[in-house]
This record gives C-alpha cells, structure tokens and sequence, in this order.
C-alpha cells in the first residue's frame, strides 16, 4: 500500500474517523465514568452507614440504661444490699430470704426482658459468690463457673460503675446456652450512698438483632457491612470478611484489595461503647473498558483487512 494512493487515504481516514475516536472512548471515557460511580457510591454509602451508626448508637444506648434497672427497684436493691453483709446484723426469716432470692433471680430478669424482648440472658453476680442467672430458655449457670476471672467481669471492675460492651462470645456459664452467638453490656451496680460494690451486672442480647438492625435499609451499592467491638474482632457482619479487610481496620485504611476485588472503606465509631461500623464498598471494575477494547481489536482487525 503506497502513500498517496486511494487505498492509503482510505484507510487514514478509517483511522482518524474511527479508530481515534474509539481510543479516547476506550482509555478516557471509562476512567471518568468510574471515578464518578465511586464517587457517586462513597456518598450513598457514607450516608447510609450514618444511619446505620445512629440506629446501632441508639440500640447500644438502650442496653446500658437497662443495666441501671436494679437502682428503680427498692426489693432488689434491699437484696443485694443484704448480699454484700451491709445489713448483716438483721436476721432475715425462711420466707424474707426467700423473697429476696426471687427478687434477684425472677423479678430482675423479667423485668429487664418485659423492657427489651431480645435480651436472651441476665447475670448477677454478688460478692458472696452468689450466681443469679437466667435465659429465654431458663437454663441456669454452669455449676462453679469462675465469673470473677472472666475477661468481662474485669472489663466491668476496670470500668469502676460505668458500662462495658462485650463483643460476640457463647454463653458458655449457662448449662443451655443459645446456639448463637450473643453481645453484652455489664457494669457494677452500687450502694448510691456508701458507694459500696453490690453486685456486677451482665446482659445478653442476641447478634441476630444487629441483623435485623440492617436487614430494615435497602441497599443499592454491593457493600460488606461489619460491627467490630473495641478490639477489633467481628461482632456481626452480613458476609465474612477476609484478612485483609480486618487489616485495613487496624490500618485505618481507606481502600483494601484482596484476590478478587477492591473494596472502599468506610469507618464509623458507634457512640461511647469503641465500637465500630465498617462498610466495604465494593469497586466495580468498568465494563465499559472491556467491551471497548474489545472493540478496538475488532476495528484494527478491520484496518488490517483493508
């Protein structure tokens, strides 16, 4: 094919008038359409995980307040006042003892589940080494269990009468626990006058309300949402997350890359409990590039015809 003849000019068109055109829209078009559909995506996803973060706030902040319910009850707190020998010096008959052992091992608990219906366990444990625990399932607590070296029974003294938050664990001091796993809320409940330790406090609730909590928004981006506790270990999430992604929580980075995909992160800290909500935006890989370069070999083969 000889410069200036027809069939060169032919085809120095075909390339100016197609083939050019066709590389801008290969190499340049589906790079500005991607970064605004992350774009697009980051927003929608930030402010779906506000709400989500809100919501779970909110749940979080019900719970600890359900941990203060022995200081509105005068039998309970009577009771446990008596369990921590403060009112040794009073003889109690058979049936006052028997009232103040129903007090904390019946009407605690059904008063705290007549308050929230997914609470799935109450434990109260006393200085005496008294064990009051109750389940949906009215199960009872594992003979001799050692609450008081428990991490969370630590967690809860360390935290001198505020609330801690227990990230996913087993009821593994009820003789029937749940099969799920459960997250929970403690604190010490103290005398408000002598500011006497009178108990510690432990309430269970069921990982699936955290579902339930999520499973309520729509989702129009694919996103691997995730509830992390102060440790950074998997409270509940709605798929598993890889190595990697849990890395990029410690790492405070903003995207991760695992074999298969690309994912934007998105992190949240709910409220005062340390928690975290994590969103994984999945990237889209454009589609657009693929089919363009496959229409571009499609052209050259076509020049090369010519």
């Amino acid at each position: 094919m000889r410069p200036g003849s027809f069939r060169f000019k032919l085809v120095m068109l075909y390339f100016w008038t197609i083939v050019i055109p066709i590389v801008i829209i290969v190499f340049f078009f589906p790079n500005y359409f991607q970064k605004l559909m992350i774009k697009q995506n980051t927003q929608y996803a930030e402010s779906m995980s506000a709400s989500f973060t809100k919501n779970i706030e909110t749940y979080l902040n019900e719970l600890e307040r359900l941990t203060l319910t022995p200081y509105f009850d005068s039998d309970i707190m009577k009771a446990l006042k008596y369990k921590a020998k403060q009112n040794d010096e009073i003889q109690l008959t058979p049936i006052e003892k028997l009232r103040m052992d129903n007090a904390l091992n019946e009407k605690f608990h059904n008063f705290i589940r007549m308050s929230r219906e997914d609470i799935s366990g109450t434990t109260l444990v006393t200085p005496d080494g008294s064990i009051y625990a109750k389940s949906t399932d009215l199960t009872t607590p594992v003979d001799n269990y050692p609450f008081t070296s428990t991490k969370w029974y630590r967690k809860a003294l360390e935290a001198n009468g505020s609330a801690v938050f227990i990230g996913s664990h087993k009821q593994d001091y009820l003789k029937q626990p749940l099969l799920t796993d459960v997250f929970s809320v403690a604190r010490i409940i103290r005398d408000p006058d002598t500011e006497m330790q009178l108990a510690v406090i432990i309430a269970d609730a069921d990982t699936q309300v955290l579902k339930k909590l999520i499973q309520d928004f729509r989702f129009n981006v694919n996103s691997t949402i995730a509830v992390l506790d102060d440790e950074h270990r998997v409270v509940y999430s709605n798929a598993e997350l890889t190595p990697s992604m849990l890395e990029s929580v410690d790492k405070s980075s903003d995207s991760v890359s695992d074999d298969k995909d690309t994912y934007q992160v998105i992190q949240r800290d709910i409220g005062t409990s340390q928690w975290k909500l994590v969103f994984f935006c999945r990237i889209p890989k454009s589609s657009i590039s693929l089919g363009g370069s496959m229409l571009l070999a499609s052209c050259s083969r076509s020049a090369a015809y010519s």
